[in-house]
């Protein structure tokens, strides 16, 4: 530092303390060094400033009865093309037509609590389109009863429509409808989609060629593979898997104080015994 302060001292240097950056000035530094964000924030502005509620959403909603159950899909829509989908088991009886006015009753209930003013409704049901649409008559006690029901609803929005889609047009609703009429609550939390890419006879192909080339691959790798898919027969690696796995001993008490020290020199990781 001293000889930097000397060599320096030629050029005439003044120190002045940095004041404080006003939060105006960080403001103005983020916009104009994200040239690249400003569309994206226009957008967000836009979206902000428009009036939500003169936007139209749009409603799939299925509800299929059968000996499983009755389950409601419901496939809701925004503006922006965002969807909210729900899956719903009915834990009572009822018919066909009653479940698929049960399915319209859930939709509509869910869009007003988004607070949702314009809605278009699609449903593969003819005989509930008709009956909203005052093209059929009600007759039955329950049937008026639920259309009653759909009528008050109706009224909460500022424009509303119902219309028919084939059923080919409603799979994804009509899928979580399947699906809350299958499971019972409590027996799955969440749901993973698996996808297969091959049959199981050319995975079966592939496992013999796999196998083949395992063991020199686990030696490269510096693996000790203990998966019983691979060795059937017991060997030395495979108290420790137990060990750290299942936390088993061994039979012989003398020789567990030995085997827990050398213990701590593996790990098992996705089932394959590791040594440090």
């Amino acid at each position: 530092m001293a000889k930097w302060s000397v060599h320096f001292s030629e050029y005439d240097l003044k120190f002045n303390p940095r004041t404080a950056i006003k939060s105006q000035a960080l403001a103005d530094f983020m916009p104009d060094f994200s040239p690249t964000l400003q569309p994206q924030a226009d957008k967000d502005v836009l979206t902000l400033s428009e009036n939500k509620g003169d936007q139209r959403w749009i409603l799939y909603v299925d509800g299929p009865s059968n000996m499983r159950g009755i389950g409601v899909g419901l496939v809701l829509r925004s503006p922006q093309g965002e969807k909210l989908i729900q899956a719903v088991r009915c834990d009572f009886r009822a018919t066909n037509n009653e479940a698929e006015y049960e399915a319209l009753i859930l939709g509509l209930q869910l869009a007003l609590d988004l607070r949702v003013s314009h809605i278009e409704v699609y449903i593969d049901s003819d005989l509930i389109v008709n009956h909203v649409n005052d093209s059929y008559a009600a007759r039955d006690s329950k049937m008026v009863s639920y259309l009653k029901v759909v009528k008050d609803l109706k009224l909460c929005f500022v424009t509303f429509s119902i219309k028919q889609v084939l059923r080919d047009q409603n799979v994804v609703a009509d899928a979580l409808a399947i699906l809350g009429a299958t499971f019972k609550p409590g027996v799955i939390s969440t749901i993973p989609i698996i996808h297969v890419f091959e049959s199981a006879i050319c995975q079966q192909e592939h496992d013999r060629a796999d196998k083949a080339t395992y063991s020199q691959w686990t030696q490269e790798a510096g693996v000790l593979c203990t998966s019983a898919a691979w060795d059937e027969t017991p060997d030395w690696r495979q108290p420790y898997h137990e060990w750290l796995q299942n936390d088993v001993l061994l039979a012989d008490k003398k020789e567990v104080r030995g085997f827990k020290m050398k213990a701590t020199r593996f790990r098992l990781i996705d089932n394959i015994l590791f040594r440090r």
